[in-house]
């Protein structure tokens, strides 16, 4: 990936070194001046729309902790969003602790992935560092997953999903995340996902395919499950003001259409065109 001075008018990179020594966490985030720019993204995103929706608090996953830095910093930015904006979000990790599983066929991508790869390492230390907000389950989570949304409370929604699984199959177990009661999650959520284009300097980047690996468990998803939709983010690159960026094709909405808000059970009725574009609490903080 070419640097920044390469790619953005030097105007640009000018105001974002203003943001970087005064800015905001809004500005910040804007400028993806945040650890994790898609976690940071992500959250805010999900908390503001909770708060559009009536919630004051929210859940956030991390599925594939590997060794724990990005469960560390979704921590992190968790309570950064929480004093922005309002809203109260728990944490949850989950992993099998062990690292990958043997990949069952090319949907696996085993010209990539080895089986052990990511390993966690010393989990009771990983969770000795958490912060009170933040959990770690561990174990094949086609099996851990069912019994934590069975006590997920309704009143903290899942709003923000980060799927670094790798592999197809393990993608395809977690997205069931997506596949129970509507009301345990937002409904309009965000997911980022690490693995639908691989790194930029990646030789392994040129094996990704619509057949296979996480693009394949989202197309698949979309097919099977009419009325849960994980789709692009259409006008995000418009509002972003490093729009060349690489995270910016990895996050998505994730739309639970059978949801009672998007049933028009929320409003008393339907708005018009010309209401929409003047009410200000439809407006997507920048």
């Amino acid at each position: 990936m070419f640097p920044l001075e390469w790619r953005y008018p030097p105007m640009l990179l000018a105001e974002r070194d203003r943001v970087a020594a005064h800015g905001t966490l809004r500005e910040r985030i804007r400028f993806d001046l945040e650890g994790r720019p898609p976690y940071a993204w992500g959250l805010l995103t999900a908390a503001d729309a909770a708060k559009f929706f009536g919630f004051n608090q929210i859940t956030a996953i991390e599925f594939g902790v590997a060794e724990g830095a990005g469960l560390l910093e979704l921590c992190r930015l968790a309570s950064l969003v929480t004093e922005e904006a309002g809203v109260s979000i728990r944490v949850v990790g989950f992993d099998n602790g062990i690292g990958l599983p043997p990949p069952l066929g090319f949907r696996d991508h085993p010209e990539i992935w080895t089986e052990g790869d990511f390993a966690m390492g010393d989990a009771e230390a990983l969770r000795a560092h958490l912060p009170a907000n933040g959990e770690l389950i561990l174990g094949d989570i086609a099996q851990t997953l069912p019994a934590f949304l069975a006590s997920c409370p309704a009143d903290a929604p899942i709003a923000f999903c980060s799927f670094d699984l790798d592999m197809h199959t393990a993608t395809v177990a977690a997205l069931s995340v997506y596949l129970g009661s509507a009301e345990l999650c937002l409904p309009v959520g965000v997911a980022y996902f690490d693995d639908t284009l691989g790194g930029a300097k990646s030789f392994g980047s040129l094996c990704r395919n619509a057949k296979a690996g996480q693009l394949n468990a989202i197309e698949t998803f979309n097919r099977t499950h009419a009325l849960r939709v994980i789709d692009p983010i259409r006008t995000l690159r418009y509002r972003r003001p490093l729009r060349d960026e690489q995270w910016l094709e990895q996050v998505y909405g994730v739309h639970m259409l059978d949801h009672p808000a998007r049933t028009l059970q929320r409003r008393s009725e339907a708005l018009t065109m010309g209401q929409h574009g003047q009410a200000p609490w439809l407006e997507w903080p920048a």
